[in-house]
């Protein structure tokens, strides 16, 4: 296959906003049952006394900011900065410094975070290029959070959303959906609806971490669609064309964005073929990149992982790299059988 061909493919990624995920620590202070870490390899885990036992993390500032430099070289337009709890990384200040002023319509910087340390940073990132806070608010009540997350801090994080609002161009409002915090969900939306805040409210995503309670633990989100159309919603399906369908909900001043597992999601070529996809709801969407510096295109397929850091070292190889393999994942076809590696170092 032609590298054209390839290259048509990462256009369409870029230009529906494709994003990378760029997780700088599986560090966290908070210890939600659901999370994942963006796929990282061992996932998280949790000792008897409720401690972390969390990977060594190899990636250097320096390294991360080549690798953000060079999205941002290739039209990346969506740079996520998560974790673990991205606000516990040292390495976050340098790398948001090292990102220009810029206009939305370039790209944009977005914070992923559980808002628990928020409060304590809004002085240093409101110096930053930061374009948008996507801010994690799963409880209402201590009780809730505790239960949730093992931690009870939600006045704290209520007050820092309240607080970012008037300082960041962008907030919005993550909440997954699930038994503990069921009985709360309509308080936390109507929250973000005084606030004028979007939410988005997600649904339990299936992976190989949380399997043995999935089935128990996934709530669909249509009811609540059916309650907020009631209170004078106007509803309507966005399909962005990559990634999960949306039911959006609109109102006066923000919109309540509904995960629908009934909608479908956008797949591509690998995807066909994929023996987990009867259980992927997601979609492609997104590369996801671990504090050790592998990259991969899909949180079940641990298998698609690519080690990037030999070449963040040759940042030209780096830039001729990332577009054929997103571009291969896309069309599924094996980078191997394409030698890009290879080529991208010798051209």
């Amino acid at each position: 296959m032609h590298d054209e061909e390839l290259l048509k493919e990462f256009e369409f990624f870029k230009v529906k906003e494709g994003r990378f995920r760029i997780s700088l620590t599986t560090t966290c202070n908070a210890r939600c049952w659901f999370c994942h870490n963006e796929g990282s390899i061992p996932p998280v885990k949790i000792d008897g006394k409720n401690g972390l036992q969390h990977k060594t993390h190899t990636c250097s500032t320096q390294e991360y900011i080549t690798l953000v430099e060079t999205l941002i070289d290739l039209g990346i337009s969506r740079l996520y900065f998560t974790g673990g709890e991205p606000l516990i990384s040292p390495k976050l200040d340098p790398i948001l410094e090292s990102i220009p002023l810029h206009e939305k319509n370039e790209f944009k910087v977005i914070i992923a975070t559980n808002g628990i340390l928020l409060k304590k940073k809004l002085d240093s990132l409101s110096n930053k290029h930061i374009d948008k806070l996507k801010i994690s608010l799963h409880a209402f009540s201590d009780e809730s959070m505790w239960n949730i997350e093992r931690t009870r801090s939600i006045d704290v994080v209520k007050a820092s959303i309240v607080q970012a609002k008037e300082i960041f161009p962008e907030i919005e409002i993550n909440t997954l959906l699930m038994p503990e915090n069921q009985h709360e969900i309509m308080d936390i939306i109507q929250f973000a609806r005084d606030l004028q805040i979007d939410i988005e409210i997600l649904e339990l995503v299936w992976t190989n971490y949380n399997r043995p309670t999935y089935t128990e633990k996934r709530l669909s989100t249509y009811d609540l669609a059916e309650e907020l159309i009631k209170q004078g919603g106007r509803e309507h399906i966005n399909k962005p064309g990559i990634g999960v369908n949306l039911k959006m909900i609109e109102f006066e001043n923000c919109s309540v964005r509904l995960m629908d597992n009934s909608l479908g999601s956008s797949y591509v070529e690998t995807c066909s073929a994929c023996p987990l996809k009867s259980s992927c709801v997601e979609g492609f969407w997104s590369i996801r990149v671990d504090p050790e510096g592998f990259a991969q295109p899909c949180l079940l397929r641990s298998d698609l992982r690519i080690d990037l850091k030999p070449l963040i070292h040759d940042p030209e190889s780096l830039k001729k790299f990332i577009p054929l393999w997103i571009g291969a994942f896309m069309k599924g076809i094996d980078i191997s059988e394409l030698d890009i590696l290879e080529r991208v170092r010798n051209k």
